[in-house]
């Protein structure tokens, strides 16, 4: 019996000290699984919501329909630069989980990429022995300060047939006469030629007819007919003022003027100069409405960024066109440097009449 006792009492021990015996489960709240934070933190993701913003904003800028007020005026023309910036946010939102931003930045990126892509496809050209072209070149003479020896050799060197000028002062004039433009192109019309910016001219190697200096725009703007084998083509050369935000409204009204007198000329045109405008500001795509086309798209060779030029800042604007009429081609684009001027000169070889 002492022997069966001692063992009961050994297993009975045994048993309460047993790991497989059960316990009593802890009181109080089960505690809630650790957030799972977003790589790069609260800051990250706040600085990316602020670059996102203005991407979309200035997508949203590019998509109204209207520029005449400020900043709409003034930010528009800085569309094409959106674009690596839309790329970037979009790629690093989607990289570090902010798929709402990413999802809204990549919709912008296609909408910019849709307004940009023309710019570099090809356009048709024209054949080497096409009939009915016409090389037009441009310069803004910055306030008469530009070489006019340059300009001359440069109408010389791309045996440009019309040559337009603005912000052409009586100081330039005579500056390009005595550097012998008249002897390559003996023909000119001007108007408000005196000093500052607005004054404007056409030159031509051929007869410049039905002149036109009517003071319609603060600045400059003639006109004038030219005959290219057997087409008549009215020639403008364009100088709107510059939208700064205390005449933005002066801008806007003439550049509406210019839309209205250019789709009521009845004659194939073409219109070269500085527009004060690129292809994103509705005013000028107003101008060229389902009539007109910007010789630069149209050539599909890239982005003529014209402006400004020796300044501290890179040029990064597109602000010198030619545009031509409904059915003309261009050919031999080319953007050449003028020593004195703020702007790129602009060069294109336009076919009237395919």
């Amino acid at each position: 019996m002492t022997g069966d006792s001692r063992t009961t009492g050994e297993i009975a021990a045994s048993t309460a000290e047993s790991p497989s015996s059960p316990t009593t489960p802890p009181v109080g709240p089960t505690p809630a699984p650790a957030a799972r934070r977003r790589p790069g933190g609260r800051a990250v993701g706040l600085v990316l919501w602020v670059v996102g913003g203005l991407v979309l904003a200035m997508t949203l800028v590019r998509a109204v329909p209207y520029d005449g007020v400020t900043p709409l005026a003034q930010v528009v023309g800085v569309t094409p630069w959106v674009v690596p910036l839309a790329l970037l946010v979009a790629a690093t939102a989607l990289v570090l989980r902010r798929r709402s931003l990413a999802i809204l930045c990549a919709v912008a990126l296609v909408a910019q990429v849709a307004w940009v892509a023309p710019f570099f496809v090809p356009g048709q050209g024209i054949e080497a022995d096409a009939q009915g072209t016409l090389r037009v070149l441009t310069v803004n003479a910055y306030f008469g300060q530009a070489d006019a020896a340059a300009v001359v050799q440069m109408v010389r060197d791309q045996e440009a047939d019309v040559l337009a000028v603005v912000e052409l002062t009586a100081d330039f004039h005579d500056s390009l006469e005595s550097a012998g433009l008249e002897a390559v192109m003996p023909h000119h019309v001007d108007a408000k030629v005196g000093t500052g910016s607005p004054g404007s001219g056409l030159w031509s190697k051929t007869a410049l007819t039905d002149p036109d200096t009517t003071e319609w725009s603060t600045f400059a703007m003639p006109a004038a007919t030219v005959d290219v084998d057997g087409t008549p083509v009215r020639v403008t050369a364009v100088h709107p003022v510059p939208p700064l935000p205390e005449i933005t409204g002066v801008w806007h009204q003439e550049m509406a003027d210019l839309a209205r007198r250019a789709h009521d000329e009845p004659l194939p045109q073409v219109l070269l100069g500085d527009f004060n405008s690129t292809y994103d500001h509705a005013s000028f795509r107003a101008v060229l409405g389902d009539r007109f086309h910007d010789a630069t798209r149209t050539a599909g060779r890239g982005l003529n960024l014209s402006w400004p030029v020796g300044e501290r800042v890179p040029t990064f604007l597109d602000l010198d066109h030619v545009v031509v009429d409904e059915g003309m081609r261009v050919d031999d684009l080319e953007s050449l440097v003028v020593p004195g001027s703020d702007h790129r000169a602009l060069a294109v070889t336009v076919q009237v009449a395919p």
